[in-house]
């Protein structure tokens, strides 16, 4: 019996799973309710005073 050629194996390049683990990590979340009820805003309003403001008609 002859030997068979061994045909190349094709390289996929996925370049997702190449960098799964980098970014497919655990991360730990902040509770947004309880920050709610403790009064946290994340863009805090009112930070300017009305001098700031030239475009403000009275």
């Amino acid at each position: 019996m002859a030997k068979q050629k061994k045909q190349p194996e094709e390289v996929i390049n996925n370049l997702v799973a190449k960098h799964m683990h980098e970014f497919n990590k655990s991360h730990v979340f902040i509770d947004r309710k309880k920050n709610m009820k403790r009064g946290y805003n994340k863009h805090r309003q009112g930070r300017y005073s009305d001098d700031y403001r030239s475009f403000l008609l009275c």
